[in-house]
């Protein structure tokens, strides 16, 4: 659908991505060259003024091409058995030419220059570009941090990568011999267990020469103190690090269990994880309907009321972010962590030495789900051969990997050390022989 906004304006109402299965439409505008002279900062503040209520104000495309900004005002759904039918609302239409009409109105009244602009001019040419993950256990952080290092291929690029087991299971999914890869295990980055080891790695790779640098934390992870381990990192290692922000990946599916699920730590992590960050990215959505995503964006928005949002369905991402800095939608003070070795959840592994029915092994972790935060590593499926397990959840996914020399899993426990016996149950219960667990 194409509207006419006098001429300065030319607009059209179409999916927001061919990515992603369900539509989720955008309004994008071409202004003229004469006739509007707002940047993309000030577009994003004046588009939170004039539709308060909006939770998806992210810009999508570049300022050389026609700005995006996605609408869920534009459409409605009626479900009809396992069909979803969407229409454009007229009310949205009309939101979407007030849009216009404010933004140019705002455009007439703007001054030459805005405060972002002089910003960007000052970036200093030559530093690492620095990203840092976020997100709560299995919402997809080494899955999209994959298509991000695909995506870069003939860059130099390095990953520090954090988790909180002994086992570097999302390590040998990550490792490549063109990638600079710095692993900490057994801790949080942001806990004092880990801290200073989190500053070293910064210092090493800071002598890499890279053009980018991903930080994955651990799921456990609380970001509050990111801003003061940036400053130790730049006194030991120099100012060679152009810290781009922290993006947080938000599960679709389990975002509400999370940010409710009786563990006053758990929620907390969560919680803090939007809080911090500076981009949020709703993953799984191709797993959710339309009324959850809007509900998700909603309590992300409540949390954090600046953040851009973007979705994810298959890990497919939008990647203009790395064309902006992000850190100017920094919303909340620098706070001290909530990890502490205290909190840390228990964390146990096995190591297995033969292939395993898939229906066994998903009744196995099914029993021994809602005491799990999390499970993942790698086993020989007969029949299927090696695959990577994942559950989050009460979901079980399984994908082909490369052949290990054993089986391995790591356990992330909601109920601390009495894990072990439902879990040593559930093995014998299911396999007929004693689990091989270790600490």
């Amino acid at each position: 659908m194409e509207m006419q906004m006098s001429q300065r304006f030319r607009a059209v109402i179409s999916p927001a991505s061919s990515a992603f299965w369900w539509p989720r439409f955008r309004l994008s505008f071409t202004p003229s060259k004469s006739g509007f002279s707002l940047c993309r900062s000030e577009i994003s503040s004046h588009v939170r003024s004039l539709l308060p209520s909006f939770t998806s104000s992210t810009l999508l495309s570049s300022e050389m091409s026609p700005f995006s900004i996605r609408l869920p005002i534009l459409i409605t759904s009626r479900r009809d058995g396992k069909w979803t039918h969407y229409s454009l609302r007229p009310e949205g239409i009309q939101a979407a030419k007030g849009l216009l009409d404010g933004l140019l109105t705002a455009s007439q009244q703007a001054q030459p220059l805005c405060a972002c602009t002089k910003k960007e001019e000052t970036i200093v040419e030559g530093k690492t570009k620095l990203y840092v993950l976020t997100g709560f256990l299995g919402s997809g952080k080494t899955t999209i941090l994959l298509k991000l290092l695909e995506q870069l291929k003939g860059h130099r690029v390095g990953v520090i990568q954090n988790e909180f087991g002994k086992l570097s299971i999302d390590g040998e999914i990550l490792r490549d011999g063109d990638i600079k890869m710095v692993e900490l295990n057994r801790g949080s980055i942001f806990c004092t267990c880990l801290k200073l080891s989190f500053v070293q790695g910064l210092a090493e790779m800071a002598k890499q020469n890279l053009e980018y640098l991903f930080v994955e934390s651990s799921g456990w992870g609380d970001p509050s103190n990111l801003e003061e381990i940036l400053a130790a990192a730049k006194e030991l290692a120099g100012d060679v690090f152009d810290f781009q922000g922290a993006i947080c990946l938000v599960d679709a599916v389990n975002f509400f269990d999370q940010l409710a699920d009786g563990q006053p730590s758990d929620e907390e992590t969560v919680y803090r994880q939007v809080k911090h960050c500076h981009l949020a990215v709703v993953t799984k959505v191709d797993l959710v309907d339309p009324q959850r995503l809007e509900a998700v964006e909603a309590k992300i928005r409540e949390i954090n009321p600046i953040c851009p949002i973007e979705v994810s369905a298959n890990a497919n991402l939008d990647l203009s972010f790395l064309q902006r800095d992000l850190t100017q939608y920094r919303w909340a003070e620098s706070e001290e962590s909530t990890n502490s070795v205290e909190t840390k959840p228990k964390t146990l592994f096995m190591n297995y030495g033969k292939p395993v029915e898939e229906e066994t092994l998903r009744a196995f972790l099914l029993d021994v789900a809602d005491s799990l935060l999390r499970a993942k590593g790698f086993f020989e499926i007969a029949g299927k051969g090696w695959q990577q397990v994942d559950l989050v959840g009460r979901r079980v996914d399984l994908k082909p990997c490369e052949p290990k020399e054993k089986a391995e899993m790591v356990f992330i426990s909601r109920i601390g050390p009495a894990i072990i016996r439902p879990l040593t149950a559930a093995w014998q219960q299911h396999f007929g022989e004693p689990m091989p667990l270790k600490n």
